[in-house]
C-alpha cells in the first residue's frame, strides 16, 4: 500500500467559517500572484427544477448579473472590468456557480459587486423577455451540435424517472412559458445562505476578507431550501437502443451505463477505467478505433452529478465505418470486463490525472472552484479523501468496478446518423446482432502496454466532482 501523498492544498492555509445565517465561507491566501478569485457556488441546478419549469436555473444564471437596485443593467460587468477583472458563470445538474477574477487591489470592490448580485438581483421582466430570446437561440444552437444531441439523448434513454432524463437547457416551447414569477421564485427559494458556498482564493488577508464577507453577507436572511430532486430510478434498464437521423455530416454513437454518484466507493475506479479506455493516445479506444481510422474522435468518461452517474463511450466519424467503429468500441469494453486492467495501464492514467489536477490548481480560479465544489458535497477535504481513494485503487479494484457496473445487458446505445445514410438497426435486438456480427473490427488487436514506471503517488481529481462533460 503506497504512503499517503502530501495534500495538494495545505489544510492549515484554508479558513472555513459558517456564518450564523448558514453561509459557508472558505478563504485561502495564495500570494504567488497579485490576483484573487471569488466563487459563489449555489447548490441549485437542473435537478432542482420541476418538470413545468425546465431550464429556469440556467435562465436565472443569465439574469443574475442583469442589475440590482443600485447597479443598472450592464453595470455589474462594467464595474468588474473597471477593476481589471472579469466574471462568468455556469449552470449544471446540481449547482450554479458565479465567479469573478480580479487583481488583488480590486478585491473589496469585486466582493461588493458579487454580494450585491447575490442578494439583490432584480429579475426585471423586460430584461427577462430579452434574455429569453438569447437563451432560446442558445438552445437552438445546441440542437445543431450533434455531440450534445447524442449524449443528452443517451441520458434520456437511460433514465425513465430521474430528472437526468430531461434536455437540460430547456426547449423553446418550455422557455417561452417562463415568466418573471418563475425565475424570481426559483431565486427566492434556492439562493439562500445555507445553500451557498463562497470561496475566496488569492493574495488577500484572510482576516480582512472574512470581516468583509461578514459585513456584506452576514445580515442576509436564510430560509428552508427544498431538498427533493424528484424520483429515482427503479430496477435495471435492460439493453436499450435509439437511432436518430438529421442534417449532419458525420455519424455519432454513444454507449452508456448508469453508475453511482461522486462519493460512492466505486467512482474512483470507474474514473480510472474511463481513462484507460479513452484518455490519450495510449488508451485502448484510441488504438483500437482512432488509429485504425474507424472514427475521427473517440473517448470515454464517467460523469457523476452528485447522487448518480453515467459512464459513456462516445465516438464520431464516417457513417460508412459506423458499424465497425461501434464493434471495435464495444469489443474494448467487453475486453476490459473479461481481461481486466493492467498495472501499467493504471500507472499511465494516474500520471495523466496528476498532471491535469496540478494544472487546475495552478490558478486562483481553479482553487476556488475546487474548494467550493467539494465543500458543497459536505467538506472541501473530501477532495483530498477522493484523491487518497484513487491512490489506493489497484488494478483488481478497477476491474471489479467495471464488471459490476458496465454490464452489456444494461447498456443504452444512441446512434445519430446523416439523413442520407442507411439505417443502422431497427431496434435493440438488431443492434446487438450487429455488434456480434463479423466485421473488420471484431478481431481485437492486442497492443503491447508501454511501461510507465511505478504508479504515481499524486493523483488528480477529475476536472470537477460532478462533471457532466467528458473529462
Amino acid at each position: 500500500m503506497p504512503t499517503d501523498p502530501a495534500p495538494l492544498l495545505d489544510p492549515a492555509t484554508v479558513r472555513r467559517t459558517v456564518l450564523p445565517n448558514g453561509l459557508t465561507v472558505l478563504v485561502r491566501r495564495d500570494a504567488s500572484a497579485p490576483v484573487v478569485a471569488i466563487n459563489t457556488f449555489v447548490r441549485a441546478g437542473y435537478f432542482d427544477e420541476t418538470d413545468d419549469v425546465v431550464g429556469v436555473a440556467h435562465v436565472l444564471e443569465h439574469m443574475f448579473f442583469k442589475g440590482t437596485p443600485t447597479r443598472g443593467v450592464g453595470e455589474i460587468a462594467k464595474q468588474t472590468k473597471a477593476q481589471g477583472g472579469y466574471l462568468n458563470a455556469h449552470t449544471i445538474y446540481d449547482h450554479t456557480s458565479y465567479y469573478a477574477v480580479l487583481p488583488a487591489s480590486g478585491f473589496a470592490e469585486g466582493l461588493d459587486i458579487q454580494a450585491d448580485a447575490y442578494a439583490n438581483s432584480l429579475v426585471d421582466a423586460g430584461e427577462l423577455a430579452k434574455e429569453l430570446e438569447v437563451i432560446i437561440q442558445e438552445a437552438k444552437r445546441k440542437l445543431d451540435n450533434p455531440g450534445a444531441v447524442t449524449v443528452e439523448t443517451l441520458y434520456a434513454l437511460l433514465h425513465d424517472r430521474h430528472r437526468m432524463r430531461r434536455w437540460r437547457i430547456g426547449t423553446e416551447e418550455g422557455l417561452r412559458r417562463l415568466a418573471r414569477e418563475h425565475v424570481a421564485g426559483f431565486y427566492r427559494t434556492y439562493y439562500r445562505p445555507s445553500a451557498t458556498v463562497l470561496a475566496i482564493v488569492g493574495d488577500v488577508d484572510p482576516d480582512d476578507a472574512m470581516a468583509r464577507v461578514a459585513a456584506r453577507y452576514g445580515a442576509l436572511a436564510d430560509g428552508a431550501v427544498p431538498t427533493d430532486r424528484g424520483p429515482h430510478e427503479d430496477g435495471a434498464p435492460g439493453f436499450r437502443y435509439r437511432e436518430l437521423a438529421g442534417d449532419v455530416q458525420q455519424a455519432q454513437f454513444a454507449f452508456g451505463w448508469r453508475t453511482p454518484g461522486t462519493r460512492h466507493d466505486d467512482t474512483p475506479a470507474l474514473d480510472l477505467a474511463a481513462a484507460v479506455l479513452g484518455t490519450g493516445r495510449g488508451s485502448r479506444l484510441y488504438r483500437a478505433v482512432r488509429e485504425r481510422a474507424l472514427a475521427a474522435h473517440v473517448g470515454a468518461y464517467d460523469s457523476t452529478p452528485t447522487e448518480l452517474g453515467v459512464f459513456v463511450v462516445h465516438a464520431e466519424g464516417d457513417p460508412a465505418r459506423l458499424a465497425d467503429a461501434a464493434r471495435a468500441s464495444w469489443g474494448e469494453v467487453l475486453a476490459l470486463r473479461a481481461d481486466g486492467v493492467t498495472r501499467d495501464e493504471l500507472a499511465r492514467v494516474q500520471r495523466i490525472a496528476e498532471a491535469r489536477w496540478l494544472r487546475r490548481l495552478e490558478s486562483m480560479e481553479g482553487q476556488a472552484s475546487w474548494l467550493a465544489e467539494w465543500e458543497a458535497l459536505g467538506d472541501w477535504r473530501l477532495g483530498e479523501e477522493y484523491r487518497a481513494r484513487m491512490l489506493a485503487t489497484d488494478a483488481d479494484a478497477v476491474t471489479a468496478a467495471v464488471r459490476r457496473w458496465l454490464d452489456p445487458d444494461q447498456a443504452g446505445v444512441v446512434v445519430y446518423r446523416p439523413n442520407a445514410a442507411p439505417a443502422v438497426a431497427a431496434d435493440a435486438t438488431a443492434f446487438r446482432a450487429l455488434l456480434a456480427a463479423p466485421g473488420e473490427s471484431v478481431a481485437r488487436a492486442r497492443y503491447p502496454i508501454v511501461r510507465q514506471g511505478a504508479p504515481a503517488h499524486n493523483l488528480m481529481l477529475p476536472t470537477r466532482p460532478s462533471a457532466a462533460t467528458p473529462r
